[in-house]
This record gives C-alpha cells, sequence and structure tokens, in this order.
C-alpha cells in the first residue's frame, strides 16, 4: 500500500466529516477534491509549527472541495449582471406602486429602456439561480457573514459576497472562509493557519471591509 494510500485511509473519516457541509454535488467527487486537499496539505505540513495535522489539513480539504463546489454550479453571473439584475427589481418595485400591479416584461423594459430580450434572460437566469442558491446556502456560509457585514441576505448580495472573496488576500481568503465557511472560532483559525488570534481577528475585519466595498461599488 503506497503513502498516499495510507494517508487517505487514516483521515477517510475527516474527508467525509468536510464532505457533509456541502450539497448538490456527488459525494464520490467531493471525496475526490477532498483527497486532493489531503494529500496536498500533507506535502506542506510542518511537524514543528506546532498545529495537529488534522486542523492544518482542514483548511487544504475544504478549499477543494469549495472550489469544486463553486465550478459545479450551472450558471456563473458577472457583477454586471447583477447589477442589472437590482435595476430591474428596483425598476420593478417603481412599477409596481405605479400601476397598482404586477409589471410584465414589455412594461419594465420600457421603463429601463433596455431590451426586451436581455430583461427576460435575466429573470430567466436569476430563478434558476434562486433555486440554485437556496441548495448552496448552508455550504457558503453567506448568511452569517451578511449579518456581521449589516447586510440584507438576498439573492444578489450572496453571489456578490462569493465574488467579492477574489479581491481578498490569500490569507484574508483562508480567514473568511474558515471563519464564515468552515464555521471555526478565531482561536481555532488561528490553529489551523499556524498564525495568532489577533493577526486573525486583523485579517477578518480587513477582509470584511473590502467585501463590504466590493458590494456597495
Amino acid at each position: 500500500m503506497d503513502y498516499e494510500t495510507k494517508l487517505t485511509n487514516k483521515y477517510e473519516g475527516l474527508i467525509y466529516k468536510i464532505a457533509k457541509r456541502f450539497y448538490n454535488v456527488e459525494l464520490a467527487d467531493l471525496y475526490q477534491a477532498g483527497r486532493l486537499g489531503l494529500i496536498k496539505a500533507a506535502r506542506k505540513y510542518n511537524p514543528n509549527i506546532g498545529t495537529p495535522f488534522e486542523d492544518f489539513a482542514y483548511l487544504d480539504i475544504f478549499g477543494e472541495m469549495y472550489e469544486l463546489v463553486n465550478k459545479s454550479r450551472d450558471i456563473k453571473l458577472s457583477k454586471a449582471y447583477l447589477q442589472l439584475y437590482k435595476k430591474i427589481q428596483m425598476a420593478k418595485a417603481e412599477l409596481i406602486n405605479i400601476l397598482n400591479r404586477e409589471p410584465n416584461i414589455s412594461e419594465i423594459a420600457s421603463y429601463t429602456e433596455y431590451d426586451e430580450s436581455l430583461i427576460a434572460e435575466v429573470i430567466t437566469l436569476t430563478t434558476s439561480m434562486l433555486s440554485i442558491d437556496a441548495e448552496y446556502e448552508t455550504t457558503t456560509g453567506n448568511v452569517n457573514i451578511m449579518d456581521t457585514l449589516g447586510e440584507t441576505p438576498n439573492y444578489d448580495n450572496k453571489i456578490l459576497i462569493e465574488d467579492s472573496l477574489k479581491e481578498l488576500e490569500p490569507l484574508e481568503q483562508d480567514v473568511i472562509k474558515i471563519r464564515y465557511f468552515g464555521d471555526f472560532t478565531q482561536t481555532e483559525t488561528a490553529k489551523i493557519l499556524g498564525i495568532s488570534q489577533v493577526k486573525v481577528s486583523r485579517l477578518e475585519q480587513k477582509g470584511k471591509q473590502k467585501i463590504k466595498q466590493y458590494i456597495a461599488s
């Protein structure tokens, strides 16, 4: 039995434990992603840092699964697309007040001066994403982080939060993912990353501020 197989067998329970946090992705695919994360962690791990291997490996296992889940979404929406969605929703609300009824696509298109086919496309895609997003809500931890940001947990904010992670420094990303997507305390996060709790707190605040600015822009 080779080293990687022995390693996988030893920490198989950890892989499956983390996999249970995700939905709408085949367990076998999650397992393979987790196995890859475990092997990556083993190659990087230095026992002299004083962090238990399971805690250290958690980040890489979770990270590989998280990337798989995001890639598995059927639809990806750009920030520009989401901004258009916001404008449509605002126009819809304004037209309801004017017309005292739900506006149709033609009326929304006329009011916003966007092409009717584009309005229909946005509405169709966002309706599809809403159903997908409901299944991912537990996975992403977006509701939790939105509460701390003072943001309303609505559809477009959830997607923007996920997009905003790309704007963070690598260590800021790790802190946010572990704290809000992995549901760990600051002390536990510090142990996983091999840094101080004070640094975790500082990185968390910087990351959250960047996310808030991204949503507002």
